[in-house]
């Protein structure tokens, strides 16, 4: 069976679980699977980690913080989502074709149904207006959320979001909050900025001033208990850490990188062995 490469683009991606999760269900397939870093910090940039990928015939890529949503400039086609929101978190090579494809959608989608439930006429509020921020606002008003409030530390950034997303979901609520402000009438608060990360400590607002009966979730999955998510289970609140949308957003990486349907199970058992293992080290 030949070789299948993959790897990960982003900034600040050294000690990021996603290759050895990949790697790992790959070796449980019986495949030879590579899963290697691009840090855009360090010594790549996106084109090149792009230009080189494809070169060498890798089945595809990762694109994490800061690359979400330039990447669309240096590629070929976009499917599915991504070609509506126009944010890109994975990369398949076919065809001499470099094609985007969006999984924090369907993982943020899916761990919010299984672990908040029904979200029906909520009102919720997204800090963060960034590329996986743009994912999580359509997730959310594709699961029934009725008004998204959105803040972020740019007030450009925000309102170029709610373009976004108007433009496809013209009969939506939303309305920007800026800079990052409580809101604390609302039913949820996601939390899709980077902020929790070992390389952005602290916390994008606090859980503890919306109250009890608000649910919170995050998006960073590494450290599992963020300062947002402890904030957040000490106020009493219901929380969705980031390990749900990790796993669901890496279950459909690898079948589009791959081309095999992983075993999902496995895969959240790798998942949690490597952050028990990994402790309090915080990753993209």
């Amino acid at each position: 069976m030949p070789e299948i490469r993959a790897g990960l683009v982003g900034d600040g991606i050294g000690p990021s679980l996603t290759p050895d999760v990949h790697m790992a269900e790959g070796r449980a397939l019986g495949l030879t699977y590579t899963y290697e870093r691009f840090d855009t910090e360090r010594s790549e940039t996106l084109a090149s980690a792009l230009s080189m990928a494809q070169g060498e015939g890798y089945a595809g890529l990762n694109i994490t913080h800061p690359h979400k949503q330039a990447v669309v400039a240096h590629l070929d086609r976009l499917e599915s989502v991504a070609a509506q929101i126009r944010t890109v978190n994975t990369v398949v090579f076919q065809n001499d074709q470099s094609v985007g494809w969006n999984t924090d959608y369907c993982g943020f989608k899916t761990a919010l149904a299984r672990q908040i439930g029904s979200v029906e006429g909520q009102t919720v509020q997204v800090l963060g207006a960034g590329g996986a921020g743009l994912a999580v606002v359509l997730a959310l008003l594709d699961s029934g959320v009725a008004h998204i409030v959105v803040s972020d530390l740019n007030p450009k950034r925000s309102e170029e979001l709610v373009s976004d997303v108007l433009s496809i979901r013209p009969q939506v609520v939303l309305e920007v909050v800026s800079p990052l402000a409580a809101t604390p009438s609302v039913d949820g608060l996601v939390n899709c900025t980077p902020m929790g990360m070992a390389n952005h400590p602290g916390i994008a607002a606090d859980p503890a001033h919306y109250g009890h009966r608000c649910w919170a979730a995050d998006i960073v999955y590494f450290p599992k208990d963020t300062e947002f998510v402890k904030r957040a289970r000490a106020a009493g609140m219901r929380v969705m850490d980031g390990t749900g949308m990790a796993l669901w957003q890496a279950v459909e990486a690898f079948r589009l990188i791959t081309g095999h349907v992983p075993d999902t199970m496995r895969m959240k058992a790798t998942l949690q062995e490597l952050l028990s293992q990994n402790g309090e080290i915080a990753a993209q």
